[in-house]
């Protein structure tokens, strides 16, 4: 089981696009569990509106306890929730705050290896209390930016604070970079130049209306659009070579 968190530290970049359509891809060949830990609860609505909070990252937290909803074939999801900025406020008092999630990891190891190949995490456009669980216990951490300078300096951000994280955690999460938004305008053609000197860079997504859409690339309704799919899914492949080659 690999976990795969995506983030960076700006609103806007893509990164809710991302999980949606990589879980989408992942789950026709493997079983996935997606958490979405953003207030704004984007990514949960693209499967339904859950006010349960047994089904959310606020009881996961809370209580340590959470019953994830069954979205879709070889997808679960345990949903975000509006309250997730309050939740965030009772977090900073609590002690060893930084640990909660991979805790609650580690009491369900055994479960959730049975039951999922990978798991994806949507996070916020910050640093905070959420998005640090994330990261510190993620095999691979994915960024994402459209073309503008403080998105791309957000992946130059997140990569400091990724290898920070590692050094005090003493972990070893790996990072990827994946360019949102590109054309054949000059501002994409500068930021794939730019990324490509980067080791983390591992491809791009195209600026389709499409890929907003609540149904994913993938999908029957979609799928019209094969040449987006069809690049989609080579980019996703790609990615999930690289989450196989990363050793637990």
């Amino acid at each position: 089981m690999k976990i795969i968190t995506v983030n960076v530290n700006k609103g806007g970049a893509g990164k809710t696009t991302l999980s949606f359509n990589m879980a989408e891809y992942m789950r026709k060949e493997s079983r996935v569990l997606l958490l979405d830990f953003d207030d704004s609860a984007n990514l949960t609505n693209r499967y339904g509106y859950f006010q349960n909070m047994e089904n959310t990252v606020i009881d996961l937290f809370d209580k340590k306890q959470v019953t994830p909803i069954h979205a879709a074939e070889n997808l679960d999801l345990i949903a975000g929730h509006r309250e997730v900025e309050l939740l965030k406020e009772r977090l900073s008092s609590r002690r060893r705050r930084e640990y909660i999630f991979g805790s609650w990891l580690a009491e369900n190891e055994e479960w959730l290896a049975d039951n999922y190949d990978y798991i994806i995490i949507d996070t916020e456009n910050d640093e905070g209390i959420l998005t640090l669980n994330a990261i510190v216990v993620s095999d691979v951490v994915i960024g994402v930016a459209e073309a503008s300078k403080d998105s791309f300096l957000g992946l130059v951000s997140l990569r400091k604070f990724v290898t920070d994280l590692n050094k005090e955690f003493e972990g070893n999460t790996q990072l990827l970079f994946v360019a949102n938004k590109i054309s054949n305008d000059n501002p994409s053609k500068d930021l794939i130049e730019d990324l490509s000197e980067y080791e983390e860079y591992a491809g791009y997504m195209p600026q389709r209306t499409i890929l907003k859409d609540n149904k994913s690339i993938f999908s029957s309704k979609n799928y019209r659009d094969k040449a987006v799919a069809n690049q989609m899914a080579e980019l996703f492949a790609g990615l999930k070579a690289k989450f196989d080659e990363v050793s637990i």
